[in-house]
């Protein structure tokens, strides 16, 4: 019995654990007999796959040469489950490797994050194992100083090794065309394609998944998803505002109004946006985490959301739900685009188009709830003919 080893991924964050799910639930549908290992810092929650902690200076003592000098030097990683011997064999005994970081290879982050993201795909072909790189968005590759020498000659070096590479948008395509083009693909978010809902004995022990009573939702109720990212592209004050004024409308008309997180640190915007209505029960603030699986009981009982979390509108479509959408990347507007909701969606960094026009664009929502959401499915259908798993994941 061979493994799959999945790279990129984690479980604390809903968006990175949907990913998870998704690839491993799709992997045991075509190979029941193969172990998955996921490496990853999070700690082992009764799955039916294997967690391992590898840590950079392990994986960087792993390439061999020159970097198992460099390895020496950098400090041990309390964050390690798994000895440099035990990897070796574990590399030896594995079919496949998957990553699917969510967005990791840019200039955008460190070069450090940089370095680790090509380091795997230097341990695969060093260890000639096939790889490939499910949806996911790149670039841009705009490294400055003697890292705009350093860094591209790599990425052209090991970019070219993976079987398949999935860029999650166009802008990320075009971005990665300039190193590779053969092994390059364009599709959708990988949780987008799975299939719903999960078969729970592919994800944990003996299908021992604990599922609490469902919450039962208020009718005429709306979900608001909101991102602490977002809180550095405008003052807290204004971003707070405008939630505010956002909830009073939605009240206005008639709504239940429920305030979640899709990520741990976002509980506290939830916790300010109802300290603004303390005494008004239709504004209710869910303090539970919900991970990926429940949330989906929570998600089909609004009658759309106003979301920031660019997963947390992925879970929305992937249950026929209509998205206001507020981001700042790319993904969002491809994303808004691609289901035909392109008016719904605003760039944070521009306040005054969002003052202008977002109560407009709530209306304008409540008014066509049902046609938009007919055109979410027609377009989900669209996406899981276009699936992607078949290709990526054969043997």
């Amino acid at each position: 019995m061979g493994k799959i080893l999945i790279v990129g991924g984690q479980m604390e964050n809903k968006g990175a654990q949907a990913m998870t799910f998704t690839v491993v639930n799709e992997i045991k549908m075509r190979y029941p007999d193969k172990e998955l290992v996921l490496v990853c810092p999070d700690e082992d929650r009764n799955y039916a796959f294997q967690l391992v902690k590898m840590g950079k200076k392990m994986k960087i003592e792993l390439l061999g040469g020159v970097y198992t000098l460099i390895g020496k030097l950098i400090p041990n990683d309390e964050r390690v489950s798994i000895t440099k011997t035990q990897m070796k064999e574990l590399l030896k005994e594995t079919d496949l490797i998957v990553d699917i970081s969510g967005f990791a290879l840019s200039s955008q982050f460190s070069i450090r994050h940089t370095i680790n993201y090509l380091a795997n795909i230097r341990l695969a072909r060093q260890n000639k194992i096939p790889m490939v790189l499910l949806s996911q968005s790149f670039g841009p590759f705009e490294y400055t100083g003697i890292y705009k020498y350093v860094i591209p000659p790599m990425i052209k070096k090991y970019i070219r090794y993976p079987k398949y590479i999935y860029a999650r948008e166009e802008e990320g395509a075009e971005y990665l065309g300039k190193y590779t083009s053969g092994n390059l693909r364009r599709s959708v978010d990988i949780v987008l394609q799975g299939s719903n809902p999960y078969n729970l004995s592919h994800l944990f022990r003996d299908g021992n998944y604990i599922k609490g009573e469902p919450l039962a939702i208020k009718p005429n109720a709306v979900g608001i998803v909101p991102n602490v990212k977002t809180m550095k592209y405008g003052t807290r004050q204004s971003m707070l505002a405008m939630y505010e004024r956002m909830t009073q409308h939605l009240l206005d008309r008639g709504k239940n109004v429920y305030l979640f997180r899709h990520s741990t640190e976002d509980l506290i915007i939830c916790q300010e946006i109802k300290r603004r209505f303390p005494n008004d029960e239709r504004v209710v603030l869910l303090e539970e985490e919900y991970d990926c699986i429940a949330i989906h009981d929570v998600l089909v009982q609004f009658e759309f959301l106003v979301a920031s979390r660019y997963h947390s509108i992925v879970h929305a479509y992937k249950n026929g739900i209509p998205v206001v959408a507020l981001g700042w990347a790319t993904k969002y507007r491809e994303l808004l685009g691609r289901f035909g909701q392109g008016e719904y969606v605003f760039d944070v960094r521009d306040s005054a188009h969002i003052e202008a026009n977002m109560i407009a664009k709530l209306d304008a929502m409540i008014e066509n709830r049902e046609a938009e959401a007919v055109k979410i499915d027609e377009t989900l259908r669209e996406i899981h003919r276009e699936s992607i798993f078949a290709e990526a994941f054969a043997l």
